[in-house]
């Protein structure tokens, strides 16, 4: 095999010298796509992200070298020469990746003209649209704000713009963890042949997309990498049964005639919605079809054009700053890009104590404990003095989870917040807000393209056409 890329004996180790990455080869070739898979935590990304010569904050390379196209890298020089030019990256959280003060179309229309320097304005438009199709990308969406675009609609515009430059080599961390099966089928079909060949590094958890796309899978798993076996789907769960809510009793959360208008188009159509106290109920929809406006609608961050909520039988208002002054009821969102989300400069401990603060100064008894839920979502007590940047992708949902569930909200709203997951790990997150529901009897709403996760809802609603079914 010719190689593109070629790692040889690859060591990462963090500044306490526990051990990330030990001893790792990696050869890439021209026109193979190659998948990489193992727990959350395990170095994956940590092993993508050094192809492209960067070592998250507190890591350092302790052995081996890195060669794409015959350049280094992690050399000022290397870097330069291999950015935009030879190298093309999807990460975990797309809408971080994209400039917010920018349209869609502005981006892809910038990153064009660095890959067609002089090229005529029909020529572009014309790359733009195709790059577009390609990632299933609805025109329509070009003239948003990255802030008007669901998760999965973002990772879509990244990944039309990872295409408009024709990278030789491409990155991609976990490219359809917030997209509809339909949607990441497409989008894997695209990337499975390019007609540039490019060598393609597929980092992903979805065992569907890694056996669709990949010609070769490897396994990472204790900083070790290892050919992977023949990929299967999890099997069954088989769990105690779940003690299901008695629907003939009032519900603790109820929305009545709930809009949201974008322009003309309304998102939300006169929404009814109704959750019993410790109930889960999965929601389910085409990307882009309003899962996500309905969970930030609930949290009080994007306040509709109409409808009324209630808790408990009581009125709520629709502003989560006007609820916060008023001490009103705290419904806790979940979103899919945890990296925004998190307090860059924070460490993990600091998040979870002032979850824990505003709790308390808000009269909202805490359950678990910092060291506890930690625990029951499978991180490990020596991650309370991390910050988000020396997390995995995987890891930080996790985190944001665990703040939520400190803060002790009236209702959790979890956007897709196993998408990222390795099966286990996202059976044991799965398991944990099962027992949290029960206990506390927090109402769970889940916002999910997976079966396995939906299948863990007391109810699974669809949103299409701005109404639930």
């Amino acid at each position: 095999m010719s190689g593109l890329v070629d790692v040889r004996g690859l060591s990462v180790a963090t500044q306490h010298g526990a051990v990330i990455l030990d001893g790792v080869d990696l050869e890439l070739a021209d026109g193979t796509v190659t998948g990489l898979v193992g727990p959350s935590g395990a170095g994956k990304t940590t092993l993508a992200h050094a192809l492209l010569g960067h070592l998250g904050p507190g890591l350092r390379r302790t052995a081996g070298t890195v060669r794409v196209a015959g350049l280094d890298p992690f050399t000022l020089d290397g870097r330069r020469a291999l950015r935009g030019r030879v190298t093309g990256y999807v990460p975990q959280d797309p809408a971080s990746a994209l400039n917010p003060r920018h349209r869609v179309l502005t981006q892809l229309d910038a990153a064009d003209r660095i890959a067609h320097p002089g090229a005529d304005r029909r020529d572009r438009a014309r790359r733009v649209a195709e790059a577009a199709r390609a990632a299933s990308l609805d025109e329509h969406l070009l003239r948003r704000h990255p802030g008007r675009l669901s998760g999965g609609q973002a990772q879509r515009a990244l990944l039309a713009r990872t295409l408009l430059t024709e990278p030789r080599l491409i990155v991609l961390d976990e490219p359809t963890s917030g997209l509809d099966p339909a949607t990441a089928h497409a989008v894997g079909s695209a990337f499975a042949d390019l007609p540039w060949r490019p060598a393609v590094l597929l980092v992903s958890h979805d065992l569907s997309v890694i056996t669709r796309m990949a010609d070769r899978t490897f396994t990472v798993a204790a900083g070790r990498i290892a050919p992977a076996p023949k990929a299967t789907a999890p099997p069954a769960v088989v769990r105690a049964p779940v003690c299901r809510p008695d629907h003939g009793q009032a519900s603790m959360l109820s929305v009545t005639g709930l809009t949201v208008r974008r322009g003309e188009a309304r998102i939300l159509d006169d929404l009814s919605l109704a959750i019993a106290q410790g109930e889960m109920v999965a929601v389910r929809g085409d990307s882009g079809s309003g899962k996500t406006t309905l969970a930030r609608a609930l949290a009080g961050l994007a306040p509709p054009a109409a409808g009324q909520l209630r808790l408990h039988g009581r009125p709520v208002g629709w502003d989560a700053s006007a609820r916060a002054r008023t001490g009103g009821p705290f419904l806790a969102y979940v979103g899919q890009d945890a990296r925004a989300a998190l307090n860059p400069h924070e460490p993990v401990h600091r998040t979870l104590g002032r979850a824990r603060a505003s709790a308390a100064r808000n009269g909202r008894s805490c359950g678990w404990g910092p060291e506890e839920v930690l625990d029951r979502f499978g991180l490990d007590p020596a991650h309370l003095e991390r910050r988000p940047d020396q997390l995995s992708g995987g890891q930080r949902h996790r985190v944001a989870l665990a703040r939520a569930i400190t803060a002790a909200p009236a209702v959790l709203l979890c956007d897709e917040s196993t998408a990222s997951l390795d099966p286990a790990t996202e059976e044991r997150v799965l398991e944990a807000l099962d027992r949290y529901r029960r206990e506390r009897g927090t109402p769970v709403l889940l916002i999910t393209h997976r079966d396995r996760v939906a299948s863990r809802a007391d109810r699974a609603l669809t949103l299409s056409e701005g109404t639930l079914r």
